[in-house]
């Protein structure tokens, strides 16, 4: 079977979370933090390129600044159990073994928690974006990008079926 443009697509957006999750936030925390953050252009987060990029965001989220437990543990936890998934499918999709049923149980089950996840999230936003400042279109645009990865995932898994050669054995 040849990879379709999904797959290839996938794999792009899996190394994308991969970097995100594995390197940008847990540089994040130990540089930067959320003590850090609440300190704005003052404090830590102006000495790392990630901590700029998170002071950036707060133009789009100035919520986060005083970021509550409940929001910090959150996204900890997003790196905590989401990291070794988006490893996991790197490894999957450039070997091309997404259509194992062993994947496709577990890109279910983490796609059903990322969808709650972002569901909860994205709904909090929309209630309080009037309160929290926060730039909607923007927010959702950044962060439905979570959505739109396991969307098309489960599209992939389940109702996009890989084309199979048409000369099998022939390269």
């Amino acid at each position: 079977m040849r990879r379709q443009w999904i797959d290839w697509l996938l794999l792009l957006l899996f190394l994308f979370a991969a970097f995100m999750a594995c390197i940008y936030a847990p540089l994040f925390y130990f540089q930067c933090g959320w003590k850090g953050l609440a300190l704005g252009a003052a404090g830590s987060c102006m000495e790392t390129w990630v901590g700029r990029a998170w002071i950036g965001y707060l133009q789009v989220e100035p919520f986060y600044a005083q970021a509550p437990l409940w929001l910090q543990l959150m996204n900890e936890f997003d790196t905590l159990l989401f990291s070794w998934f988006y490893l996991l499918s790197l490894f999957v999709f450039w070997r091309g073994y997404q259509d194992r049923a062993w994947y496709r149980v577990v890109a279910t089950f983490v796609a059903g928690m990322m969808s709650y996840a972002m569901l909860f999230y994205l709904t909090w936003e929309g209630l309080t974006f009037r309160e929290t400042q926060a730039d909607i279109v923007r927010v959702f645009g950044y962060n439905g990008l979570w959505m739109g990865i396991f969307t098309l995932l489960m599209l992939r898994l389940y109702w996009l079926k890989p084309v199979p050669d048409k000369h099998p054995g022939c390269s």
